[in-house]
């Protein structure tokens, strides 16, 4: 068998990765994404508002240190000037572990959402450098992900 390239290597261990995050469905759309779907069928569809704002709940309630991340550009008032806020592609909720160790969290509504290309490729990255990604779609999913990690 012929021998992969690493990025060859890094594509196979995206897929992998996002197949385990999808519920097996790899099929991605023509700009990339892909159709997320809860581990959980049980699942309560709530807006993906809510879904954030129960997990930095829980998170909280867990004494887990961990932050909205806004994510955003545009002009401020009547200045020329142009600006970009928050990590472009990373978790909603961003956060660290009482060991030190780096997290991310996506959020998606309770029935299911789009994960961007950018997303994935970020939650791969993450990975590769002993950090944490979690897709969740609601506070179960985020207490399943957490079970042997605090």
């Amino acid at each position: 068998m012929k021998k992969l390239t690493v990025k060859q290597q890094k594509e196979q261990i995206g897929k992998m990765i996002i197949a385990k995050m999808t519920g097996g469905a790899i099929s991605a759309n023509k700009d990339g994404s892909v159709m997320t779907k809860p581990i959980f069928n049980d699942m309560p569809d709530i807006l993906e508002s809510k879904v954030l704002e129960d997990c930095l709940a829980w998170l909280k309630s867990n004494r887990i240190f961990a932050d909205r991340n806004n994510v955003g550009e545009g002009q401020l008032g009547c200045s020329d000037a142009y600006y970009r806020f928050g990590i472009k592609n990373g978790g909603d909720i961003i956060g660290c572990l009482p060991n030190g160790r780096h997290f991310e969290i996506e959020c998606k509504r309770g029935r299911g959402g789009k994960w961007s290309k950018g997303q994935q490729e970020r939650c791969v990255e993450l990975r590769e450098n002993n950090g944490l990604y979690f897709l969740v779609h609601g506070t179960e999913e985020l207490e399943y992900y957490f079970r042997d990690l605090i």
